[in-house]
């Protein structure tokens, strides 16, 4: 995978002035006409921008993770830890948990519900990092993608988990200034592989469920989205022309997609 840095030079080739410019692609949907962005390069920026994001995050809670302070357990040597990692990451409410499932934010301290029913905590409890699983926040009540790893005690056992509450509509901002703007018709999103919307260039369909939204044309395009590792689609959606180029994402995932809009 291209860094960040290569990909921000070669993607910002392609833009003047805040907008994309306009380039040939020979990217088609059946029945649909060809972009008129270079869709396999922008899809392929914003899948690495977004990726790169919560990749580092989950790299850095690994260093934390294993610092004598963290497999303490004590949350008044754990906290000074997180709120260093949380100043060189994106935007994110981090915390720590315990086997048991109760858990101390960076913000409020001690959480009154436990995360123990959360279906990602048994991953953690088995050893496995989570990156990007969707939830609504107890803390915030804010739509996040969760980015956690276990915390291993001197024997190599589970002794908690430390992890960070991604709010979506940050990383969305985020995403859109690091692309450099985009045209009025230009679109990007990602969804979860349950369905639910991670990402979206609006703001307002974050976190909301696409194949409720539309009609059988585009429950079909999400429906084949969700069973593919990448291609085209092509529907209609609130009066527009949608084509879309998409790719899962190795790292969470998601399908990430680019496309066009068109009335």
């Amino acid at each position: 995978m291209w860094s960040k840095a290569v990909f921000l030079r070669r993607f910002h080739r392609l833009v003047a002035g805040g907008a994309i410019v306009v380039l040939p692609c020979a990217i088609h949907a059946q029945g649909a006409a060809p972009f008129e962005v270079n869709g396999k390069v922008a899809l392929e920026a914003l899948i690495s921008l977004g990726d790169a994001h919560l990749q580092k995050l989950s790299d850095v809670l690994g260093i934390v993770a294993g610092t004598a302070d963290v497999r303490s357990g004590d949350w008044v040597r754990i906290r000074p830890r997180l709120v260093e990692a949380s100043s060189i990451n994106v935007p994110a409410v981090l915390w720590y948990a315990l086997p048991d499932g109760r858990y101390w934010t960076v913000p409020e301290g001690l959480s009154a519900r436990p995360l123990s029913d959360r279906p990602y905590f048994s991953h953690l409890l088995a050893g496995e990092r989570v990156v990007g699983t969707l939830v609504v926040s107890r803390s915030t009540n804010r739509n996040t993608a969760i980015v956690a790893v276990p915390v291993r005690g001197k024997g190599g056992e589970i002794v908690g988990a430390i992890g960070g509450s991604v709010h979506l509509d940050t990383l969305t901002e985020m995403l859109r200034r690091e692309l450099g703007g985009l045209d009025r018709d230009h679109i990007f999103f990602a969804v979860g592989e349950d369905g639910r919307g991670a990402l979206n260039s609006d703001p307002a369909l974050i976190f909301t469920e696409p194949m409720k939204l539309g009609d059988e044309e585009m429950r079909r395009a999400f429906r084949d989205m969700l069973a593919s590792e990448s291609g085209v689609v092509s529907y209609s959606f609130r009066g527009t022309r949608r084509t879309v180029v998409y790719r899962r994402s190795s790292i969470t995932g998601w399908r990430y997609g680019f496309g066009v809009s068109r009335r």
